[in-house]
């Protein structure tokens, strides 16, 4: 089982939690000891009040009745005392528990986010959400069944079989047993059967979920395109499936309930009348061994009913946290390397691309690309839509792995690098910076969490935010709203600026950072971005060429490869793709990169630089 090695490990690394843990066993051992108890003093006094009415003598009538009320106080203070034990069981268990289903929490939610950009591209943020609160939610629910209820369970059956089989004879022994056997059989496969059921309710859950959080995400596309009336009917049709599903597993939830209660009740008369007419050999004792036998019975099926639920319950939290370790035993194709970069005098990384090749499933993205860049120095990748400008950056970022080639930052291949300390040295501008929905002190500080206040101040004076701060009634402290929506395009990217020169980083990336700008907002975020620039190594992305004109080297990509590289003078000298596509961008505006004719010129290119 997954799960029951996290109640050891907090066990075993918290002196109090073991105590408590401890403490819950002892309560446990107490509360069926004096549960099991309450049979037997009740025998005592029947026997004794039983003998003495048939002695006919005051005086034997008068102890018998001491000692019967001396038995019936026994047996309170035993239930009484059962009671108390059960209770102070939970209470000792539940740090226990909520601190194993805390540690699971956080493997599961650490685990997910070290999983690589592949996993995270394929999943549904709704429905992953609800598998993790499910599985999680799961965790305190097996601890009670496993712990405290199938195992104890059992061993009250062992003793309650043993008392019995010496007041009466081993064919009532076999009776309590063939009923537990038939209601334990009546109980699996039933709740095998509902549990499939309510397995197929979770996926229609999730999805159901999945598409409220995928419409409310993109509430503005809902909303601008007059769709609001599909994504309802398509919600609904969801929710009509599972409302289907959820009828037919409650219906093999009651059919359980109604065979089990069936099954205890025909097997209990059964007991009783066999112990009472000497069935098998059993020993007719006295009106004391009837109740005994009735308590006892009684004393075990009463846990067999919560055992029903509690299995239900189980084989329900299996079934959750199924999908929730699914996740957490898939490993990561970026696996960490054992690596930090070398520490250097210079403020930038030298960075290295050897014939790197990227497949994404049968789609092949990359074809021999091959890069130097000198600490300190800058490089521009331009080129049209889908020519793997971005997936460039994301192999240097080492969100991808190549399939073929090699990745050198500061001369050491990125697959050795430990991510922590290649991340460390990064920062990222990307074309949709999406915020946190926290104050914007908070989101500038994500750049670096331990900056301080005036550390902060001074990012946001860098990346230009003065103005905006200025406007904003509470400033630093005013929440931003889901993914930023209350800043403006251009505010969201000064935003990201700001992250970027708290890091002070040694690489900076630029993806299409200023390609929704207005102009004036474009030349202000780009003069940050240079200053920010100076002395360090940047890598950017961009449609626009004029983003990238001043870069020392700029690649020119084309369907995977480099087709032209240079810079922009040189480029433009060679009067080739680049000049074309410059010319192009002066007369008709920044958005028309490359033409029919620049394409097919490319592609001439790449086949010629291919053969070669």
């Amino acid at each position: 089982m997954h799960v029951l090695p996290y109640l050891w490990q907090v066990a075993l690394a918290d002196k109090s939690l073991r105590q408590r843990l401890g403490s819950a066993m002892v309560g446990l051992v107490l509360a069926k000891s004096a549960g099991l108890s309450v049979p037997l003093l009740f025998k005592h006094a029947v026997d004794a009040l039983s003998a003495a009415s048939g002695s006919g003598s005051e005086a034997a009538m008068r102890a018998a009745t001491m000692t019967a009320v001396w038995a019936l106080v026994a047996s309170g203070a035993a239930k009484a005392l059962s009671g108390v034990a059960a209770e102070l069981r939970t209470v000792s268990f539940m740090p226990v528990a909520q601190s194993a289903t805390r540690r699971v929490a956080l493997h599961a939610f650490e685990h997910i986010l070290s999983l690589d950009l592949s996993f995270h591209l394929e999943r549904r943020t709704g429905s992953l959400s609800r598998t993790i609160e499910r599985g999680t939610r799961s965790v305190g629910m097996i601890f009670r069944a496993v712990v405290f209820t199938f195992v104890p369970t059992i061993v009250e059956l062992l003793v309650v079989c043993i008392l019995l089989w010496r007041a009466f004879s081993p064919a009532v022994v076999l009776l309590v047993l063939a009923t537990f056997t038939l209601y334990v059989a009546w109980s699996i496969a039933l709740t095998t059967l509902a549990a499939n059921r309510r397995q197929e309710a979770n996926r229609l859950d999730s999805l159901s979920s999945a598409k409220a959080v995928d419409a409310m995400l993109n509430y503005e596309t809902v909303t601008s395109c007059g769709n609001v009336g599909l994504e309802c009917k398509q919600y609904d049709g969801l929710l009509r499936q599972y409302q289907h599903a959820a009828v037919h597993a409650e219906q093999a939830s009651s059919a359980l309930n109604a065979g089990q209660a069936v099954i205890l009740a025909v097997g209990m008369t059964a007991v009783l009348c066999a112990a009472t007419m000497g069935w098998g050999g059993a020993r007719v004792g006295t009106v004391g061994d009837l109740v005994m036998a009735n308590g006892l019975i009684i004393q075990v099926w009463l846990p067999l009913n919560f055992l029903g639920f509690f299995y239900r319950e189980l084989r329900q939290s299996l079934v959750d946290m199924h999908a929730m370790f699914a996740i957490m035993v898939r490993g990561t194709q970026l696996p960490d390397g054992h690596t930090n970069l070398p520490a250097t005098s210079s403020n930038g990384l030298a960075l290295e691309l050897r014939d790197v090749h990227f497949t994404y499933g049968d789609r092949t993205v990359l074809r021999g690309v091959n890069v130097r860049l000198e600490a300190g120095q800058s490089l521009g990748i331009v080129g049209e839509s889908g020519s793997g400008k971005s997936t460039l950056l994301r192999i240097l970022l080492r969100l991808y792995d190549p399939t073929h080639g090699q990745v050198l930052i500061d001369g050491v291949d990125a697959r050795d690098l430990r991510l922590a300390s290649l991340r460390s040295a990064v920062a990222v501008v990307p074309q949709d910076c999406v915020l946190l929905n926290d104050s914007l002190e908070n989101n500038i500080a994500y750049g670096r969490p331990d900056a301080t206040h005036e550390d902060i101040l001074a990012a946001a004076s860098a990346a230009q935010l003065d103005r905006t701060l200025a406007q904003l009634p509470e400033g630093l402290n005013t929440v931003v709203g889901e993914r930023g929506v209350k800043l403006s395009g251009g505010e969201r990217q000064r935003v990201a600026l700001a992250r970027a020169f708290l890091r002070a980083p040694r690489l900076l990336v630029s993806d299409e950072a200023t390609s929704a700008l207005d102009s004036a907002s474009e030349r202000a975020i780009l003069e940050a971005m240079r200053t920010l620039a100076v002395g360090r190594t940047s890598v950017s992305v961009a449609h626009r060429l004029s983003t990238v004109q001043h870069c020392d080297r700029i690649l020119v990509m084309h369907e995977g490869t480099v087709v032209e590289e240079g810079s922009h003078a040189e480029l433009l000298r060679m009067d080739g793709l680049y000049s074309r596509m410059w010319a192009k961008q002066s007369e008709a505006g920044p958005d028309e990169v490359l033409g029919e004719e620049d394409k097919r010129a490319a592609k001439e290119h790449v086949l010629d630089v291919v053969a070669r």
